[in-house]
């Protein structure tokens, strides 16, 4: 399954959301405008052409036609077709990738109470397939609903229940198989989060994970851009800024907690990765308090 990558924050806002039964006849016009177009067949078939793609919509499958191409029906309907669809504005994709290749395992920065940006963070939508409409057609009909009787009062659930939508879109693309790959670096991942605090080496974790250490390496930088040892040491760095912030512990006290008998290599890292020293992190977190 096809799935489009959408860069978050900001999320996708809804425009619109409709419901209609097609009668045998009914045709999609043709159209291009800038806004993501969502269609979803309960039951029946609506037979789609965007660019020159030809796509046909059956009963329990979806469609999402992307913003700045030509979208239009390439027959009528030939029988009764429920349909329900959806438009919301967004940025074009970044990008459209299979559904195991997704790089669920990916490592994002934790916000701060000192940023004033969020970090690039990214959503997932299938492009076309089929979809659990026993779970989708609830939220679709209570957004139908209060879209028929839009006020002030319904305006911040609506677009609540959006989001719930788009989190069941990406439920489904996460739910197909993933390669052999992306399950080996989830693998990994787990192991070293059970065990980030003992001493690093490579041959456990062939041992633990039955891979030879290059692969299971290549394996984790493509889907969570980290190797192994960079991985350990993001974890370690995260739980050493806790100690920090919440405890009287001495830099060298919270290097052995975290792993790194060192305080001079664990002062190294942390200016690494936080970009300031042990010292001066707590110092800033605590005035900060």
């Amino acid at each position: 399954m096809q799935c489009l990558e959408l860069a978050i924050p900001p999320l996708p806002f809804l425009l619109t959301v409709g419901h209609a039964t097609w009668m045998p006849g009914n045709c999609h016009y043709e159209r291009c405008f800038d806004v993501y177009d969502v269609i979803l067949v309960k039951k029946g078939a609506m037979y789609m052409k965007e660019d020159q793609r030809e796509y046909v919509i059956a009963g329990g499958q979806m469609l999402v036609l992307e913003p700045g191409r030509t979208h239009v029906g390439t027959q009528a309907c030939m029988e009764e077709t429920e349909v329900y669809w959806v438009h919301f504005k967004h940025a074009p994709p970044l990008r459209t990738l299979e559904a195991e290749d997704i790089p669920w395992s990916a490592v994002l920065p934790k916000g701060r109470d000192s940023d004033t940006q969020p970090s690039d963070q990214t959503m997932y939508m299938p492009k076309y397939g089929d979809v659990p409409f026993n779970q989708l057609q609830p939220v679709l009909d209570r957004m139908n609903q209060l879209h028929i009787q839009l006020s002030v009062e319904h305006s911040l659930q609506l677009q609540a229940k959006f989001g719930e939508l788009l989190e069941l879109f990406q439920a489904v693309a996460k739910a197909r198989p993933v390669s052999r790959s992306s399950a080996l670096a989830r693998q990994a991942v787990t192991y070293l989060q059970k065990h980030w605090e003992d001493p690093f080496h490579s041959s456990k974790m062939e041992d633990a994970l039955h891979f030879q250490f290059d692969h299971i390496t290549r394996c984790m930088k493509k889907y969570t851009g980290m190797t192994p040892l960079q991985y350990v040491h993001h974890l370690r760095m995260n739980q050493a800024s806790m100690l920090l912030e919440q405890t009287a512990l001495s830099v060298q006290e919270i290097a052995e907690r975290v792993g790194i008998p060192s305080a001079s290599f664990f002062g190294r890292l942390f200016r690494e990765r936080i970009g300031m020293s042990p010292g001066q992190y707590r110092i800033r977190r605590q005035c900060r308090l």
